[in-house]
């Protein structure tokens, strides 16, 4: 009886301790997740880490890591992968960032196409909504060493839409549907073109105030497959 209540002891002991370390790693995970988190920003959010924002694509993003650190994955190497899935902008430390360029640059060797957008942003300041549409041309550039490939060009409001001329073919205007799985354009190294992005400043969703919208833009670009360009205005009577 003695050796038995000695043995349920010891077996009690060890249950105890798995369960305190299973607890433990929990509070480890949950401490090493929110360290990624705060590190990183979704596609949409310009300045909000990932850990204060829950719109889809923050969502889409947690999953992923989330996943990842279930299968055991580092943080070095979750940083990594987070932005060759999503984009190098997805990262907020400029230390990180710098070192994962650096890590993606090597991989992809010389020859790659690389997307720029001039300016990256603008802001029509106050605006009346009595000007129906404005548009706003920003310049798009390869300044890669290969062929720059847009995959796909996207409203992320029903307010706004976008068009891309390069030399003598404009695109059709695409709203938050998109281009159509068929589309792409294509610039040649140091080749440029024209997006034009048209606010509708009647449309149900334009409000008066601070109004801020966002242009996706889809490439081959290795280190920054996705961008965004966005528009600002104050919308006055």
């Amino acid at each position: 009886m003695r050796i038995l209540y000695k043995r349920s002891r010891i077996v009690l002991f060890f249950v105890c301790l798995t369960l305190y370390s299973q607890f433990l790693f929990a509070q480890d995970i949950q401490t090493i997740k929110s360290d990624i988190y705060s590190k990183l920003r979704d596609r949409r959010c310009t300045t909000m880490s990932l850990d204060k924002c829950d719109c889809p694509d923050a969502r889409e993003m947690k999953a992923y890591i989330d996943a990842l650190l279930e299968m055991g994955i580092n943080k070095e190497e979750i940083f990594y992968k987070v932005a060759k899935k999503f984009s190098l902008n997805t990262i907020l430390d400029k230390q990180i960032k710098l070192d994962v360029e650096k890590r993606l640059i090597k991989e992809v060797g010389s020859r790659r196409a690389q997307i720029i957008l001039e300016p990256a942003s603008f802001d029509f300041c106050q605006v009346s909504k009595g000007k129906n549409k404005i548009s706003k041309l920003f310049k798009l550039t390869n300044k890669g060493s290969d062929k720059l490939i847009i995959k796909n060009i996207r409203a992320l409001c029903g307010c706004t839409a976008v068009s891309l001329k390069i030399g003598k073919n404009k695109s059709p205007y695409f709203d938050t549907k998109g281009a159509p799985d068929n589309w792409q354009a294509q610039l040649r190294p140091n080749e440029s073109g024209e997006l034009e992005i048209v606010l509708d400043l009647n449309h149900p969703s334009v409000g008066m105030g601070k109004l801020i919208r966002e242009i996706l833009i889809t490439s081959n670009d290795p280190l920054y497959p996705e961008v965004t360009v966005r528009i600002e205005a104050e919308v006055k009577d």
